[in-house]
């Protein structure tokens, strides 16, 4: 391990997400500051608001996560400062605590298990099958926009119920939505625009649904009653916000990431293309477990209490790094190695555990083996064909360009 400064590490710095050297500073904190506080500094979007602590290690942020009533949703999950209405703009019930919370993700939970996921099946095979397919025989493609991210906008719309001719503005807002944070000064701006667009597309939609529902999620949401009546169209445009963002960037994000391990791990690509759906089950946790998709996410002290004998405010902002996490050598053996194989996998590429673990993580671990599947199947001798271009993003662990070249298989 390179020699790190880890006083000189600020994790609310934009710079810091452009370091080569980020997993060897998650690992310095780990050992020797496992909590830190970290403010942001001027000229970065957040500059002026308050600063916040970190938690790094594994089972600190299991204990913070499965804390609810101590460290709490509903004052914003995001690094910056929120008003309650602004985070619930930007993240329903994402941006909420018990009980409320609880009867609202309850509305679509039975939908997003193993067993309502299963009806996507077939529809999320055939996408995977065009998708690919569509690139095949140009011998070249960028891997993250053209197959990764492309596809699992078509299977959350369709199981959204969002149309066709939609679908590029919706995931268009969606990567300004989510890595906002790499814009620079128009940042907040842009985010929130980008938020309050998805919410009105979804607020639209909730009204022709309400009009003409069908077999859709949306139409479902439209259905349900929650204390006792049921949603209007602005929360189940909220609703469907959610969904449509973490649906889509997550998946597409864990999918790109999934090349370029490929390509770092030629021998890891080769036991996962000889048996394509039995290695999947354990292959697609380590991905997420590698990749962490979302990197953070924090919570509000609702009292005064204490981390590893810090005196922890009421009102602190504490951000959980679930990236760091799935490299704690305390919980996960050689956790730099990239094993397709591993098991058991405890990651927390879905959360921290507790009530906010990610609703869809079902649908990623159907959707995305077919995708990867389908890859291996028609793609043969996968090269790069240029340096992969990274998103320097706090909140996703993005790729912005994979250019591949390769032959039809």
């Amino acid at each position: 391990m390179s020699r790190i400064d880890i006083d000189s590490v600020n994790l609310a710095d934009m710079d810091f997400w452009k370091r080569p050297d980020r997993d060897e500073s998650f690992a310095a904190l780990r050992e020797h500051k496992p909590l830190s506080w970290h403010e942001f500094p001027e000229g970065s979007p957040e500059y002026g608001c308050k600063g916040f602590w970190s938690v790094v290690r594994y089972d600190d942020i299991t204990a913070v996560s499965g804390d609810a009533k101590t460290f709490i949703s509903g004052e914003g999950t995001i690094v910056g400062d929120q008003s309650v209405e602004e985070a619930l703009q930007e993240g329903w019930f994402l941006n909420m605590d018990a009980p409320r919370h609880f009867k609202l993700r309850q509305v679509v939970a039975r939908a997003f298990s193993p067993q309502g996921v299963t009806k996507m099946s077939e529809v999320a095979k055939e996408y995977a099958a065009s998708v690919v397919a569509s690139v095949k025989d140009r011998g070249e493609c960028d891997y993250a926009k053209d197959v990764a991210q492309a596809f699992p906008v078509e299977v959350v719309c369709d199981f959204l119920g969002a149309p066709k001719e939609n679908r590029r503005r919706l995931h268009e807002l969606t990567v300004t939505a989510l890595a906002g944070d790499v814009l620079g000064a128009n940042a907040i701006e842009s985010i929130t625009g980008a938020f309050a667009e998805l919410n009105d597309y979804g607020r639209c939609l909730a009204a022709e649904k309400r009009k003409n529902p069908g077999d859709d999620i949306l139409s479902m949401i439209l259905a349900t009653e929650v204390e006792g009546k049921k949603l209007d169209d602005v929360e189940a445009g909220y609703f469907f916000q959610l969904l449509v963002t973490a649906g889509m960037e997550t998946t597409g994000t864990v999918g790109a990431h999934a090349m370029k391990c490929f390509l770092e791990h030629p021998d890891q690509m080769k036991i996962w293309a000889n048996d394509p759906a039995g290695v999947a089950v354990t292959g697609f946790e380590e991905l997420v477990r590698w990749v962490t998709p979302v990197m953070h996410m924090r919570r509000t002290a609702s009292r005064d209490t204490e981390i590893h004998g810090q005196r922890i405010a009421a009102g602190d902002k504490v951000v959980m790094w679930f990236n760091s996490a799935n490299r704690d050598a305390a919980k996960f053996e050689n956790p730099n190695d990239f094993d397709v194989l591993r098991s058991p996998n405890p990651h927390l590429g879905f959360g921290g555990g507790g009530r906010h673990t990610c609703l869809g993580a079902h649908l990623a671990r159907l959707e995305l083996p077919f995708l990867l599947a389908e890859t291996l199947k028609q793609f043969k001798d996968i090269e790069l064909a240029g340096a992969p271009e990274m998103i320097p993003s706090r909140f996703i662990n993005g790729i912005a360009s994979l250019p591949i070249r390769f032959k039809a298989a």
